[in-house]
């Protein structure tokens, strides 16, 4: 890990013999590329800050996207000898600005606060994480309840033997206790929204084009498809549990209201998967005269296309404005792979279909895949074509490149294929990121032309295509516009490239990485 500036020492400050001010202090890292609808509320750490409030504890917590005086408020809490800190992580830039955090807070306390680390790479990596210097303690999977016990355990200074779903350190031994089994997602608490300045997380939207939106969480945890590159199988084990129609209703209508929001985002990985419970809360929608618009993670083709003209009309009148298709690909060899079970004309289907009920699709592709030949991805390039061609109002996130996560149904196939698992901690922190893959720890069934080849397209596929979208979000309308009115020729441009298969050469993509890079990493550095 790259060396930090010296955190100041706290020898010399007064700290209290018992517990004031903050009991559990919650740090979200930065991400990288945090502005706009981007930058979402932290969920995962409200949640599990809910039980802990039920039972009396002080909770702080700090979000560095848009706290601008984090690092004061980080060791304000700090100087009341918090029973604990936890930082959550994905895989990818957060990694960075976690690992960044927990040196400076070793330093600053001299290592007397135990440091917590949840989220994604504590599930998908226990043992790696839980062996890094800078990791007191992991808790995987769903830690709502898991984190209350953790907590109540370092309080009354007992062994966190026999808390199931947490992982800790006894000496040099690594101990790692059985998993908790997945919550009841309608008996969750309340979400303490408390703990944030909501402002701060409403935005213009990238796809609903409305000037207050909300991604207000989710309304059912887990998906039950087969997909084999999705990260939803190791942390959700494909189980999927939804929240009554009549609790999402009553969460939905308290937040429209109370934040006068005309838009919202649900994060669940499939709305749809149950059609009754779907129109239920569609029609609450409608009764309740919420009149926003809305769009949730994801969307499969082959329900869209199923469900009655007159049901999606229902979704359409409740504010249903962009629906969000996991198409993948345009190859169905691909799509056979990956376990997907739908095929093109399926996705050509959907697409129509939207565009009969005024519902605007956007479509998520991918490329990359062990095998995957260059025609297969110009296959998905061709449909991507195709659906614009039939449907002007179509849309499309940017073509994201295959990694293989652990825990995932392709796991194992990319390990066959020569796959190199990170030996560290560190090495996730660029092991998921949509450009050129020089050291083939990715993609190494690639070679290293071809690997930048898919770095260009998917470079590309952003300029061209998703871009646009992301600009929309942009607080000032001024700035959005002139935004816009810049990314104009650009756009044109590298969609012309897109469409004519011009993806070998990138000198001026070099000029984009840079930059890229140099928005992406900047305040990598966030103690100096």
């Amino acid at each position: 890990m790259t060396t930090l500036a010296e955190a100041p020492s706290r020898q010399s400050k007064s700290i209290p013999s018992s517990r004031v001010g903050t009991d559990v202090l919650m740090i979200y890292p930065k991400t990288g590329i945090d502005f706009g609808s981007t930058v979402a509320p932290p969920h995962g750490m409200l949640a599990i800050a809910a039980p802990l409030l039920k039972e009396g504890y002080k909770v702080k917590l700090i979000d560095q996207r848009v706290d601008k005086n984090w690092k004061q408020h980080m060791t304000d809490a700090l100087d009341t000898n918090p029973i604990c800190v936890t930082i959550p992580s994905m895989i990818g830039t957060q990694l960075r600005y976690a690992l960044d955090t927990a040196q400076f807070i070793k330093q600053y306390t001299n290592g007397k606060i135990p440091i917590i680390w949840g989220g994604p790479i504590p599930t998908i990596v226990p043992e790696q994480t839980l062996a890094h210097e800078l990791v007191d303690i992991i808790c995987v999977r769903e830690a709502d309840i898991t984190f209350k016990e953790v907590v109540g355990a370092l309080q009354s200074k007992q062994s966190l033997k026999g808390i199931a779903g947490c992982g800790y350190k006894d000496g040099g031994k690594l101990i790692i206790n059985p998993e908790r089994e997945l919550l009841d997602v309608e008996t969750l608490l309340p979400v303490p929204w408390e703990l944030v300045n909501v402002e701060d997380y409403i935005h213009p939207d990238m796809y609903l084009k409305v000037n207050r939106t909300l991604d207000i969480g989710e309304t059912s945890r887990g998906c039950p498809f087969k997909c084999g590159f999705c990260s939803s199988a190791s942390l959700r084990l494909r189980r999927w549990r939804a929240k009554s129609v009549e609790k999402t209703l009553e969460e939905v209508t308290e937040m429209v209201r109370k934040y006068n929001l005309n838009g919202i985002w649900m994060r669940d990985d499939e709305f749809y998967v149950n059609r009754n419970r779907a129109r239920g809360i569609c029609e609450g929608f409608i009764r309740e005269n919420l009149n926003i618009r809305w769009y949730t993670s994801g969307t499969r083709v082959d329900n869209f296309i199923a469900t009655p003209d007159e049901q999606v009309a229902i979704y359409k009148q409740s504010g249903a404005y962009s629906c969000k298709f996991g198409a993948e690909s345009g190859s169905q060899r691909i799509l056979d792979l990956m376990k997907k079970e739908i095929t093109p004309d399926e996705t050509m289907q959907a697409n129509l279909k939207a565009k009969k009920s005024g519902i605007i699709p956007v479509f998520g592709l991918m490329m990359g895949f062990p095998t995957e030949t260059f025609d297969e991805i110009q296959q998905t390039i061709d449909m991507m074509i195709r659906l614009r061609k039939a449907n002007a109002a179509a849309q499309f996130e940017t073509m994201t490149i295959y990694t293989a996560i652990p825990g995932t149904p392709m796991w194992d196939l990319a390990l066959n294929y020569g796959m190199r698992i990170p030996e560290t901690l560190e090495g996730w922190i660029n092991f998921v990121f949509d450009d050129y893959d020089p050291e083939g720890k990715r993609s190494p069934w690639y070679n290293a032309e071809d690997r930048n080849k898919l770095g260009n397209i998917s470079y590309m596929s952003v300029l061209a295509n998703s871009l646009e979208n992301v600009l929309d979000s942009i607080q000032s309308p001024f700035k959005r516009k002139l935004a816009k009115v810049v990314y104009a020729l650009p756009r044109a441009y590298f969609r012309w490239r897109l469409v004519n298969k011009h993806y070998s050469f990138d000198w001026d993509l070099k000029i984009v990485r840079y930059l890229r890079e140099k928005i992406f990493y900047r305040g990598y550095f966030i103690f100096k």
